[in-house]
């Protein structure tokens, strides 16, 4: 059965495309995850028309409503009944939201993974066995007892954003250094999954005596704002305005 539902996955990987993420006005992360837990409610009670009604276009064509119905109903055939719902948890990886819905079958556990693209659209989906979330753990170098953190804002106005200073105990002054993110509407630790590169970056720094600024990138404080200039935003107003501050 396990073997089954491993073929099942990888179909739906198969499946999957990225479409290019939208300038329109996002979704917080609570109403990606509301919108994610209603799809699973809308599998569930066999209304695949409307399940299929938040897809992108890339998705329209890979999965329309009698596709989603044969998964779903393949699905059923191999984990038994569908229970309930029981959890849920968020990623980002790069400009796309990810939702996992914990879901409990008959027979076993599955995470239904809702990829959303930068409109709220689902633009990809898996079922895959659950996992508990992995939690972040502190780098063997960072030493928690030689730094302090204090939050800050970088900037001023309309578009200052909130930011976290490690700096070393002890009396200055410090070398410092300002973390600059990849591309992407990142947050001030990067975090992907359970790793947070940044803020390993930051605390290892300030471990050895560099003071180390981070903070939220932004295209991901300000999302829904640039969104609505998006013909006139470049490098200058995504990134370096805010690294000159």
């Amino acid at each position: 059965m396990k073997k089954c539902v491993f073929l099942l996955v990888v179909a739906l990987a198969a499946c999957r495309l990225i479409a290019c993420a939208s300038q329109q006005e996002v979704p917080k992360a609570d109403g990606l995850t509301a919108l994610a837990k209603e799809f699973v409610e809308l599998l569930v009670e066999e209304e695949f028309s409307s399940a299929v009604s938040n897809f992108d276009s890339v998705m329209e064509k890979v999965m329309p409503s009698e596709k989603l119905q044969e998964v779903w109903k393949s699905l059923i055939a191999q984990t038994g009944p569908f229970r309930r719902q029981v959890g849920f948890r968020t990623e980002q990886v790069r400009q796309f939201d990810i939702v996992f819905v914990t879901c409990q079958f008959d027979k076993l556990a599955l995470d239904v993974k809702v990829v959303f693209n930068g409109e709220g659209q689902i633009t990809g989906l898996w079922f895959v066995p659950s996992q508990p979330a992995a939690e972040y753990k502190p780098p063997a170098y960072a030493k928690p007892d030689t730094f302090r953190e204090k939050e800050v804002l970088v900037g001023t106005g309309e578009w200052s954003v909130p930011g976290t200073l490690a700096f070393p105990a002890g009396e200055g002054h410090f070398p410092a250094v300002v973390l600059v993110h990849g591309s992407g509407p990142h947050g001030r630790d990067e975090s992907i999954g359970p790793n947070k590169p940044f803020r390993d970056l930051a605390w290892g720094l300030a471990s050895r005596r560099i003071a180390v600024l981070r903070y939220e990138k932004r295209t991901k404080e300000h999302a829904a704002k640039l969104a609505s200039m998006k013909a006139n935003i470049t490098v200058k107003e995504e990134t370096i305005e805010d690294v000159l501050a």
